[in-house]
């Protein structure tokens, strides 16, 4: 008699899986969950080049994007993943166990025919398929060329350079061992149509609440300056009470001088100016560190601008604030965060600069009128409005413009020029 281990298995037409089978929305799902290995060879790998017909039922994939989460994927061993969600017609087999019946949902093992497989289509998950496809593909090269160089090693008899080699090597392999064992689970709608496919793929994206950036910001704490947000956050005093930690814009009447998503920006442009936090940048660095340069920073702005001390004192909100100053604005306050590391990179102290920015809070002044000879719209970056400005506009371009200004008046001190103009011109005047 052949033992369980030894059975042929090429000869069999199905695959089988331990699965749960229930129903959702008058629809019969299967659930099971795969390795990160299994998946891979049981799911066809997404084409981005494949061009859409009027039958599909995804959006086109973003390479991209599924690259990055293959990435992810591989080098972060605390890895997460939803359900991948799949539809197929009626081309399984399931064999339940009568005593895991639970009355809504029956446990048991689900028979996928093999020359069936084409059949089964993503519904939703396709760029994270297309993702664990590149993480094993990657995996897989990065160890064949691995072992490449052990050979390599070995044929120099270099006790060093093998051993170093070696464990390149099983670190590569260990990973992909790791990603073997770990599990993806899979939900399997039964549509017989595409367009049925097509409104399940609507109801769950519809239906789906995306992440602001102010709550991003907070959450992924393996980053340095998410746990230098979140540290701020709950020491400063300027900030206590007075950041918006659900949405991106915060403007007007909003109680709220500035959203998580802008202190996180800030963060960055006091750590790195405008350049990326490199992957060894993000080593080196200390959030508590980041967390003191920010406190030195806020408390210089809150003593250089009279408005700003209102708001800690509690005797002016943040809306009064941005009704009178451009400190209020919160593109603004990037900008002089900007500014400030500048400045620190020129050699200036933090006294320096808050005496510096304390001579420029007259003119934040608002609102900013479209005239050719006012400091702030001579910037090009303040909107030509005939009631006045109280902010200005954010691109990327316009965030180094404002940044490079602030530096420029503070650098001329008491020789710089400020004109505020207090009426329109009309000509400039859009709309």
């Amino acid at each position: 008699m052949l033992n369980n281990a030894h059975i042929p298995t090429g000869y069999d037409p199905n695959e089988y899986f331990f699965a749960a089978k229930y129903r959702q929305g008058g629809r019969t799902v299967f659930s099971l969950d795969l390795s990160v290995r299994e998946l891979v060879t049981f799911l066809p790998k997404p084409d981005p080049e494949k061009p859409l017909d009027a039958s599909a039922t995804q959006r086109r994939i973003v390479p991209t994007h599924a690259k990055q989460f293959g990435t992810y994927v591989v080098e972060q061993a605390d890895w997460v993943s939803p359900p991948l969600l799949l539809r197929a017609p009626h081309i399984f087999e399931f064999d339940s166990r009568q005593d895991l019946d639970t009355g809504t949902t029956q446990f048991g093992t689900l028979a996928v025919p093999k020359d069936a497989k084409s059949e089964i289509a993503i519904v939703d998950g396709q760029h994270r398929t297309l993702g664990f496809h590149l993480a094993w593909e990657q995996l897989t090269a990065d160890i064949s060329e691995a072992r490449t160089l052990v050979g390599r090693a070995k044929e120099l008899g270099e006790r060093p350079v093998i051993a170093n080699a070696e464990k390149e090597l099983q670190k590569k392999v260990d990973r992909r061992d790791a990603l073997a064992g770990e599990r993806v689970s899979i939900q399997i709608v039964l549509v017989e149509n595409p367009e049925t496919a097509r409104r399940i793929f609507l109801d769950i994206n519809d239906n789906a609440k995306g992440i602001t950036g102010s709550v991003k910001s907070r959450f992924d704490d393996r980053k340095v300056l998410v746990r230098a947000l979140n540290a701020v956050l709950i020491s400063n005093e300027l900030l206590e009470g007075r950041v918006d930690l659900e949405q991106d814009r915060v403007s007007g009447a909003s109680k709220y001088l500035i959203g998580a998503k802008h202190v996180s920006e800030m963060l960055h442009a006091l750590t790195n100016g405008k350049r990326k936090i490199t992957p060894r940048l993000e080593d080196e660095l200390d959030h508590k560190n980041i967390a003191i340069e920010f406190t030195a920073f806020t408390d210089a702005i809150a003593a250089a601008f009279p408005e700003l001390r209102d708001v800690v004192a509690g005797s002016l909100t943040p809306a009064q604030v941005r009704s009178r100053s451009l400190i209020g604005s919160n593109v603004v306050l990037r900008a002089i965060a900007g500014a400030w590391f500048e400045l620190r990179q020129l050699g200036w102290k933090p006294a320096a600069i808050q005496e510096a920015f304390a001579e420029m809070a007259p003119h934040f002044a608002v609102p900013v009128f479209p005239d050719v000879r006012d400091s702030w719209f001579q910037t090009g970056v303040v909107p030509a409005r005939s009631e006045g400005s109280t902010s200005t506009t954010s691109r990327v371009q316009d965030m180094k413009t404002l940044t490079a200004f602030i530096v420029s008046q503070a650098v001329k001190g008491p020789d710089a020029v400020w004109y505020r103009a207090t009426v329109a011109d009309p000509a400039l005047v859009v709309g």
